[in-house]
């Protein structure tokens, strides 16, 4: 149920929160194959791209919650499990090392070694 008053609100973030989600999928191939070293980049990507698959699988149950879940809390317990995933998310990403200029690892301990 969407209050009247919020409806322009709730457009807006929905539309803000698509942009982010396609920003993030167009980028995240590439960020991450700069991350991984030349030797294990294959099998990093797929490793990544099968733990992402998880979240997928995820989400239709975590939409459903709303119906297990019978009050006014229960329609918003979707977007706070998403919207606190992707804050979490943004907040580790900070952790990553920067590549802008960097030399790529090439081997197992170049990778250990990279941004540090």
């Amino acid at each position: 149920m969407i209050y009247k008053g919020l409806q322009g609100v709730t457009t807006a973030l929905a539309m803000i929160g698509k942009l982010g989600s396609s920003a993030a999928f167009s980028i995240i191939y590439v960020f991450s194959a700069e991350l991984f070293p030349t030797v294990v980049r294959n099998a990093g990507i797929g490793a990544s791209s099968c733990c992402a698959r998880i979240g997928v699988m995820a989400a239709p149950y975590i939409v459903d919650s709303t119906k297990m879940i019978k009050s006014d809390f229960g329609q918003s317990v979707p977007l706070v499990v998403f919207g606190a995933a992707s804050v979490f998310a943004g907040l580790l990403s900070l952790l990553l090392p920067e590549t802008l200029g960097q030399h790529l690892p090439e081997t197992l301990e170049d990778g250990k070694l990279f941004g540090t």
